[in-house]
This record gives structure tokens, sequence and C-alpha cells, in this order.
């Protein structure tokens, strides 16, 4: 590339941060496209507008999963005729995309390793999924110093999301060899690293996480997602991806577990252990997560093929109660 667009998360380019780990000669890359939480399609189309109109070439993510699925949209969008809902589904690119340098501010979605780029649009009952061979970034630069300054709910909750990207990738149906050895290491080394990590920010133990992350995504992403991920796809839900998967998966692990190889069950019998050293809870708060939001879950996981890759088959009152043991209100009916 020889003039990319720069898409940053927003909370790193208010904090006035790229301006310390941009090498001078980069400092000025324009247009540079600033990322919110969760992009609605306008914001993404805005986005491939303004690349469009400086004539990029490629372009360079800084930043957690938003930006990134921000980003790789924009490289689609950059060569492929029309918005990035032409391309939801399986492979339905006409052009390889332009391609994309990454660096990942969070230990957590592991996007930057992977060819699925996912977009909340609200009023749909689950989120937008392209997949396209070419999305997956060119490189991935994995930085565990760029991980010392990050607040700690938002590390906390893209950690938590990493973690069930590794226990998906072990109870999921499409699981083999060489998935189980990047899922075993990624969830061990966030079950003996995390705490060190997230409570003393020691730096060896955030290159280890950070590192693990990508791993947990390349275990998942050959295996598909599974039960806990078939609920959290609702994008009506006021709450964040990673932050639900951490409420609900101890519950989720329980559930599989009696389906799973004696060597997973031991990993994730280390779960309880692990939440207690990082202090969380592993449950949603009294009262945040009420009926209405219950019920989102539930329909957006029916028929959804995550929920058809779990290990363990699972009904509408399975999953009610799953998220009944999670803190969520389920309605005394259901």
């Amino acid at each position: 590339m020889s003039k990319p667009a720069l898409v940053v998360d927003g909370g790193i380019a208010k904090a006035g941060l790229l301006e310390q780990w941009l090498p001078e000669e980069t400092a000025n890359i324009t247009p540079r496209i600033v990322c919110p939480v969760n992009p609605t399609l306008e914001q993404v189309q805005q986005g491939v507008d303004q690349a469009k109109e400086h004539g990029c070439d490629g372009v360079v993510i800084i930043g957690g999963g938003s930006a990134i699925c921000m980003g790789k949209a924009i490289a689609i969008c950059l060569v492929n005729p029309g918005p990035i809902l032409d391309y939801e589904g399986n492979e339905k690119l006409h052009k390889t995309p332009v391609p994309t340098i990454c660096v990942p501010t969070t230990a957590g979605s592991g996007s930057e390793v992977s060819r699925v780029l996912v977009l909340h649009e609200h009023g749909r009952r689950q989120e937008i999924i392209v997949r396209a061979m070419g999305s997956e970034p060119r490189v991935a630069l994995l930085d565990g110093q760029l991980l010392v300054s990050s607040p700690r709910q938002p590390m906390l909750d893209a950690g938590l999301d990493a973690v069930t990207h590794a226990c998906e990738a072990l109870w999921a149906r499409n699981r083999c060899l060489i998935t189980d050895a990047l899922a075993e290491k990624a969830l061990e080394t966030f079950l003996d690293r995390f705490p060190t990590a997230i409570n003393d920010r020691d730096p060896d133990a955030l290159q280890d996480i950070i590192e693990a992350s990508s791993a947990a995504n390349l275990a998942c992403g050959n295996t598909g997602l599974a039960l806990c991920h078939a609920m959290n796809t609702a994008p009506d839900v006021p709450l964040a991806h990673g932050y639900v998967n951490g409420c609900i998966l101890q519950a989720v692990a329980t559930f599989n577990r009696p389906r799973m190889d004696e060597r997973h069950q031991k990993l994730i019998d280390r779960l309880p252990k692990m939440y207690e050293e990082i202090r969380c809870s592993g449950k949603f708060k009294d009262g945040e997560c009420g009926e209405k939001n219950v019920e989102l879950f539930v329909n957006a996981s029916r028929d959804h093929p995550f929920r058809k890759n779990n290990v363990r088959e699972s009904s509408d009152a399975d999953c009610y109660d799953l998220l009944r043991q999670s803190g969520a209100t389920v309605a005394a009916a259901a």
C-alpha cells in the first residue's frame, strides 16, 4: 500500500495515544477515520467514503474488535461495489480486499487474525457477519505494551471474550487436533497469566495474553463458535459483547462439561479460580439483564449455526435456564 487510510479506535484517538505510538513519519496519515464502539452501517459507509475520497489503497487499523471490523469492511468496499451489507454471509466478494495492517489494542476479539467481520445494526435479530477469504489482515502486530494503560473494565471484558473463544473451540462439534492445540494453549495461558496481566500489568503477562487471544481466534475461527456466542448475537442488547460472554461462560461450561474430553474438563474446571483472581463475579449484576434482554438472547440463538455447532444439543428451555444461572431475570413461564 502507498496511501493507506488509518482506522483508529475512538477512545485511543481521544486519549492522544496515537501521537505516542506512531512513528513520526506516519503520524500524518490521512484520512484518519475514528471508529465508535459497535459502528453502524451508516458509520461504516462514511468511513468507506472518506477512504475513497483520498484514493486509499490499503488500511492501517489501530484498536479493538470494533475498529478492526470497521477497517476490514472499508478494505472490502474500496474494491467491491455497493455497501458492506451486500456481502453478508459467506464468500460473496467480487475482488480481494485491499491489504490491511492491524495493531490490536485489546487482548480479546482476535479479529486481527480472522477473515470474519461482525457489525451490529439495531433492529435486527442477529449481528451482521461477513466471512471472506482475503479479509484477514496481511500483518498483525501484537504488542502487549499497548495494554499497559487500558482501563480495567474494557480489558476485563476483552479478556473474557478471548477465554470464551478458546472454550467454545474446545466444545464445538467441528474441533480437531489442530484447533485443540491452539485452544488448549490459549485457555491455559489465560488461566495462568490473566490475573497477573490485569491486576499488575506485568509486561510479560500482557504479551502472553495478547498472543493467546490471537491463538484463541485461530482456533474458534476454524471450529466455528458455539452456544455462548449463539445467544450473544442480539444487536439490541445494550451490554458489551465480551462482558456478556464473561457472564454466561461458566454456566455454559458446566452445561457442556459432560460431553467434553477429560483433559478439557480439567481446564474449564479452573475457570472459577481465575474469575476469583481477576475479581469478577462472572454473573450479571442485579437487574442488569431483564426479561427483554433474555428474550433477545434466546431469539437470536434460535436456529443459529453456532448453537447447532455446540457439542451438546440445547433447547430454548436450556438457554433460559443458563441465563437464569448467570444472574439474568427470566420470566416465570420461560
